[in-house]
């Protein structure tokens, strides 16, 4: 089974969608939690008086859960800001070439990033980093954040060879 024949409606390589669908809906469910905690936050701030006890704790939590929840997905997609301004002037051939060198720099970067976080996950298991309020270890999170940087590593080297063998012609 070849990998990078895609799924048309999911637009991404086939046997990836089930997985590519967890991670979105964890990355959809994690932001509807975090606007109720907000919205309940702020209602219960300036109606109330009485704010959620470490809910800015609790958000600062959330944040890379939905931005690591959803890398690897936008990775694989391509889906990241872009300026395409000049896209219908490129010769196919350049854009393969563009294509490639974007995604080689992009694992580069998403490598580097994915050994720091590891890195640092392990320096909180260690040392025992905990949060503020609520006295949360702080080393699943980096460890979670890591795993998922690393697959979005993998998404961008799925990139490379799809532009390396001509599969992919322009992003």
């Amino acid at each position: 089974m070849d990998i990078l024949h895609t799924d048309r409606a999911a637009g991404l390589p086939r046997g990836l969608t089930g997985p590519a669908r967890v991670l979105a809906v964890v990355a959809c469910l994690v932001l509807f939690t975090m606007m109720v905690l907000t919205f309940v936050d702020v209602v219960g701030r300036y109606v109330f008086l009485a704010p959620v006890p470490a809910a800015y704790e609790i958000v600062s939590l959330m944040m890379p859960a939905i931005i690591f929840c959803a890398l690897p997905l936008t990775m694989l997609r391509e889906g990241h800001v872009t300026v395409d301004l000049l896209d219908a002037f490129i010769p196919d051939g350049a854009a393969r070439l563009q294509g490639l060198v974007v995604n080689l720099i992009s694992t580069g970067a998403l490598g580097l990033l994915t050994w720091r976080l590891g890195v640092k996950a392990y320096d909180d298991h260690r040392f025992g980093s905990m949060t503020d309020e609520l006295f949360i270890p702080v080393w699943p999170f980096g460890a979670a954040m890591t795993v998922l940087c690393a697959v979005a590593t993998l998404a961008a080297l799925v990139n490379v060879w799809a532009y390396g063998s001509g599969r992919k012609l322009r992003g």
